[in-house]
């Protein structure tokens, strides 16, 4: 009963996922060309591409045990960390200046085709390692907690064995890819804003698991940089 029981609950969870994700990938698009007020905004084609590239993955292809975790965290999320969940939400922003600036009233101007494509390509990379962080680390929360209940231990695998936080880092470099991909300056300020709320996020994390993560301490002393490596 209770092996039958996991598996409804694991497709429920699944199914649960493609709704969420069929929902944020409308939802992207619809804001998205409605910025750039037309339909013919090619660099607002490619960033959308990405956006499914990045979704896809990072709901649909890990293990239903980490989705559950994703979408509905368990006890002890640090009380600091939901005012960096409402900073979140609010500073991701990013492309939808982009659009505005780049696609509909340019106010910065077009840079070179090798610029937007050069940043598009960083963009990808940088997609790609905050996906790889995801499907090599199963304690990779939403919220910043001590996952007790689920054998929480330190991940030192694949991009964790050279920064401690790989994942904010890709998010990071990407977020600042988008306004040189889409033709907008404008696009740095929350790009900027949202990598300080990230740095900040990232040390008040990586405090909390050297004093509550068994083993934490001797791997930040193996893993020296959090973020970018020979730097911080």
């Amino acid at each position: 009963m209770t092996i039958e029981f996991d598996q409804h609950m694991s497709m429920f969870v699944k199914i649960r996922a493609v709704i969420r994700v069929i929902f944020s990938i409308g939802l992207m698009f619809a804001i998205l060309f409605r910025s750039a007020g037309r339909w013919d905004y090619w660099h607002g084609w490619v960033f959308f591409l990405l956006h499914i590239y990045v979704t896809l993955f990072s709901w649909l292809i890990i293990p239903s045990e980490l989705l559950q975790e994703r979408t509905k965290p368990g006890p002890g999320t640090k009380e600091w960390d939901y005012i960096f969940f409402i900073l979140f939400s609010l500073l991701y922003i990013t492309p939808y200046i982009a659009a505005l600036d780049g696609g509909h009233y340019h106010w910065t101007g077009d840079f070179p085709l090798w610029v937007n494509v050069l940043a598009f390509v960083i963009m990808f990379l940088g997609y790609s390692l905050a996906i790889l962080s995801l499907w090599k680390n199963r304690f990779f929360s939403s919220t910043v907690r001590i996952q007790t209940e689920r054998g929480h231990s330190v991940i030192d695998k694949g991009p964790y064995a050279f920064i401690r936080h790989p994942g904010y880092a890709g998010v990071i470099v990407s977020s600042f890819s988008i306004a040189f991909a889409m033709n907008s300056l404008w696009a740095l300020v929350p790009a900027g804003l949202l990598a300080i709320v990230f740095i900040i996020r990232t040390y008040l994390e990586d405090v909390t698991l050297q004093k509550e993560l068994p083993g934490y301490v001797d791997y930040a002393a193996r893993v020296r940089y959090r973020l970018i490596p020979w730097v911080w």
